[in-house]
């Protein structure tokens, strides 16, 4: 099979956004799940209405913030390889 070089590279980090995507919806709905939320939004409402403390979910938020911007920045670059 020959395909151009450009081909092969271009599908080849297309798939890799496409596993980096999933890595990352993966993560963020384990974070989502364990606090009864669907974004770093509804996590930090909770704690507004004191459902959770700060302390509680920290760490959690953080990531979760940290998640939701390396997502829209994948679904960016993927945006160019469609």
């Amino acid at each position: 099979m020959r395909l151009p070089e450009e081909v092969v590279l271009r599908e080849g980090v297309r798939l890799f956004l496409e596993n980096e995507l999933r890595n990352v919806k993966a993560e963020m709905a384990k974070i989502c799940s364990k606090h009864g939320v669907n974004s770093s939004e509804e996590l930090w409402r909770k704690i507004e209405a004191g459902e959770l403390t700060e302390s509680e979910c920290l760490d959690d938020l953080m990531r979760l913030e940290h998640l939701e911007a390396r997502l829209e920045d994948i679904l960016e670059l993927l945006r160019g390889y469609k």
